[in-house]
């Protein structure tokens, strides 16, 4: 009786560990640029990422750049963390480009590619493999 209990647990979870995995890439549902930009200003400023945050830059696609552009000045992007954490929004707003993101013109990386760009300089190149990483990531995904 209890392995049968067990066994309805575990499946329990794995089902609903999948749907909010499904859920994450549904392009359902209203977002908005005031949302986005809400979005990387919370995550820059505490560091922390919720379901919420994650969900928001996956469905928003090539607006995270223009978001993080007009939330963050230079000095701010520059900073080491602040630059990881910038290349992890871009990561996620391309995880899934042509399920996710409702807006067809968001699904190519030209203002992230952009912002890639300048993030290189003002960092001085000292993370340009990441940023490397990233672009050639951004670019798989947005070919799917």
């Amino acid at each position: 009786m209890r392995n049968q209990y067990l066994l309805i647990c575990v499946v329990f979870l794995t089902l609903a560990a999948a749907a909010q995995d499904w859920e994450a890439c549904k392009p359902e549902g209203d977002y908005s640029f005031n949302d986005l930009k809400a979005a990387v200003r919370r995550v820059t400023s505490s560091g922390m990422w919720s379901g919420w945050d994650t969900k928001t830059f996956n469905r928003s696609g090539d607006l995270v750049a223009t978001a993080i552009l007009k939330t963050l000045d230079d000095s701010q992007m520059a900073s080491r963390e602040h630059a990881r954490e910038i290349l992890m929004m871009l990561r996620n707003a391309f995880e899934c480009p042509q399920v996710c993101v409702k807006v067809t013109d968001d699904r190519r990386p030209r203002m992230t590619l952009l912002l890639l760009k300048h993030l290189n300089e003002i960092t001085g190149g000292k993370i340009k493999s990441d940023i490397d990483e990233v672009k050639q990531y951004v670019l798989q995904q947005s070919v799917k």
